[in-house]
């Protein structure tokens, strides 16, 4: 569980993930859904196998301290417009995807 709080704090954003619990296909899911605020902290995470659901309170202060918030203010979309702009056709090769839907 190191990318989902690194992601947080890369990005200077709350992350809420959700992840089902029980058997998904051949894979099992152990749930571990959480709320991680943007210093990579986790603030509430269910522990039970069982469906169960957290609340957790967010705050905008956190948001404007974080090392995130200052990488996006620091930001220059002058060096990389042309770039974004471009052309471009999206795919996505997803293995549980049938090609024909």
């Amino acid at each position: 569980m190191k990318w989902l709080p690194a992601r947080a704090y890369d990005n200077g954003v709350y992350v809420v993930f959700s992840n089902p619990v029980g058997m998904d296909d051949d894979q099992l899911k152990n749930g571990c859904s959480m709320i991680i605020d943007p210093f990579g902290d986790i603030i509430e995470e269910c522990r039970s196998f069982e469906d169960s659901f957290v609340i957790g309170v967010c705050s905008k202060d956190k948001i404007f301290k974080s090392g995130g918030y200052r990488y996006t203010n620091a930001r220059r979309p002058e060096l990389y417009a042309d770039i974004l702009s471009a052309p471009h056709r999206s795919v996505q090769k997803v293995a549980w995807l049938d090609d024909k839907t």
